[in-house]
């Protein structure tokens, strides 16, 4: 016997912008592990070692909070990211790549 299947909604996906991050002891941001060579975060200018402390605005504590703010929306084109490097706060404008259509004729 067959079942009906409903494939209206998609999955959330969660946008890759080439960063590895792991909570800090102090519950005061994600550090920033890793960073892909030529991806969205390192073009960005993020760099190993920054501390996420705020994504889109909103304060991240750890790395749950971090995903969660990334979530991919079809209205999002970016991520306004708010580090610390050296004790200081940097901004950092994050484009999502645009997914390009491609076609062989």
């Amino acid at each position: 016997m067959g079942g009906i299947f409903d494939f209206s909604e998609e999955p959330v996906r969660k946008q890759k912008l080439g960063i590895k991050i792991q909570d800090t002891e102090n519950n005061a941001g994600v550090k920033i592990l890793e960073v892909e060579d030529e991806s969205a975060g390192a073009s960005a200018g993020l760099m190993k070692d920054d501390i996420i402390v705020e994504i889109n605005g909103h304060k991240v504590t750890n790395t749950d909070e971090a995903r969660e703010e990334l979530k991919e929306s079809p209205e999002n084109n970016g991520y306004s990211i708010l580090a610390l490097r050296n004790g200081k706060e940097l901004k950092f404008d994050v484009k999502n790549p645009k997914k390009l259509k491609t076609a062989d004729l």
